[in-house]
């Protein structure tokens, strides 16, 4: 389904976006299948978050409509001595602003950002089972480097994940 209405901007994350997006990130992951998390986040959780990315100038943005968050994609740098040269990607879409290209546009800006914060290799992990993200990874050039067989379980349902990096 096409949305004729309002255009879809993509920006980096403000602390004012806490609310909408922790409602965008709990309704992608009352979802159950796309994120670790299937519980979701705090406003308090939400608001922690945003204000270390937005104090450490770290790779996030959100996809807006009329001030709502519609999606989000951030990387995050590992603070480990010996790996904060690579970062975590992290990313969704709520399910009626899918199969639109926002997943696209806000990997392209996010990963654009990357360098600023040192990041030199951006890993993430996908369920398997996740044919449109694995899809959208590979046509920016990531490459599989494991895979964590039944790696979830979740009511019965076993999922396979895959361990994908990009080397910027």
């Amino acid at each position: 389904m096409m949305h004729n209405g309002p255009q879809v901007q993509i920006r980096p994350s403000r602390e004012s976006d806490a609310t909408s997006a922790c409602d965008a990130v709990n309704a992608v992951a009352a979802e159950k299948w796309y994120l670790a998390t299937v519980d979701g986040f705090s406003l308090e959780q939400t608001r922690a978050f945003l204000k270390r990315v937005v104090d450490g100038s770290l790779p996030q943005v959100v996809a807006v409509v009329e001030e709502e968050v519609v999606g989000f994609s951030d990387i995050i740098p590992n603070t480990a001595k010996g790996f904060t040269h690579v970062g975590r990607l992290g990313m969704g879409v709520r399910f009626e602003w899918r199969r639109q290209g926002i997943g696209r546009r806000m990997l392209a800006a996010c990963l654009s950002l990357a360098p600023n914060a040192g990041i030199e290799k951006v890993e993430l992990e996908v369920f398997s089972d996740n044919v449109a993200a694995i899809r959208l990874y590979d046509s920016f050039g990531f490459n599989q480097e494991g895979l964590k067989l039944r790696g979830r379980k979740l009511e019965d349902r076993y999922q396979d994940v895959k361990l994908m990096a990009l080397w910027l």
